[in-house]
């Protein structure tokens, strides 16, 4: 059953989501719902780095030099078989990690691919800096894994994400 849930979750994403500008330097919301769900919306606002987290500001295999996110990265990794670009981060990324903000939670953005296979291998990585906490969805020939143990609405954000991040890979296609 859960693996029929979880595309169709992804689907319905894919349906409400509008386009979002991810890279500009001004805060970006993004409501995102689930029509006839009964829950509630997502809303992603994309923020700048405030200066006490701006060592996460850098490329997703640099993060891991940071001492904090290496030990809850590390610590999450060992939840299972993981490839080495996963383990190291050393995948395909567009840009530098980001910041988003969801409710009154403050995440880095993680995202990297496998190097020349991003359209069957996709990582998304969200670090909460305060309580530091990973949680992770790895999406593998359409198989979709979660792990750091993310309670369901962040399981649901990991969704929206992915979907976003990927989207020329997810819309149309699901």
């Amino acid at each position: 059953m859960r693996k029929i849930m979880i595309p169709m979750a992804v689907a319905v994403v894919v349906l409400v989501l509008g386009v979002m500008d991810v890279h500009g330097q001004t805060p970006k919301k993004q409501s995102v719902g689930k029509p006839k769900s009964g829950k509630s919306q997502i809303v992603i606002e994309f923020v700048s780095f405030p200066d006490q987290y701006k060592r996460y500001e850098v490329y997703p295999w640099e993060t891991l030099k940071v001492d904090d996110f290496q030990e809850a990265y590390t610590a999450m990794t060992q939840e299972g078989k993981f490839e080495d670009w996963v383990k190291s981060l050393s995948g395909t990324a567009q840009g530098k990690n980001r910041m988003i903000r969801v409710s009154r939670e403050s995440f880095v953005l993680v995202v990297c691919c496998k190097p020349h296979m991003c359209d069957t291998s996709q990582i998304i990585v969200l670090y909460d800096p305060v309580k530091k906490k990973t949680f992770s969805m790895l999406a593998v020939d359409g198989k979709f894994s979660w792990f750091g143990k993310p309670p369901e609405h962040i399981k649901d954000l990991l969704n929206v994400l992915l979907v976003e991040e990927f989207r020329a890979i997810y819309r149309g296609q699901i």
